[in-house]
């Protein structure tokens, strides 16, 4: 069966999956300053650049949001 409907949502690769699954293990608030939130935040920076790398752009062009609403919101 073919799956067309991308618009609501897209199958994700299980490489995807693997990195969501291992990274949903581990708790801390990116924000906060304790040592789990230190780590979020280094998971966080180190997936800006990774992604920035990619994408042929600095860190600092890289803008993670929730989900499609907010950086559609964002884009306007």
């Amino acid at each position: 069966m073919a799956y067309l409907d991308h618009a609501a949502t897209t199958p994700m690769l299980p490489e995807a999956i693997e990195a969501m699954t291992a990274q949903l293990s581990v708790t801390g608030n990116a924000s906060s300053l304790h040592a789990a939130g230190r780590r979020a935040r280094r998971t966080v920076e180190e997936s800006r650049e990774t992604l920035a790398d990619a994408l042929g752009a600095r860190p600092s062009e890289v803008v993670l949001t929730s989900g499609g609403t907010e950086a559609d919101n964002l884009a306007v």
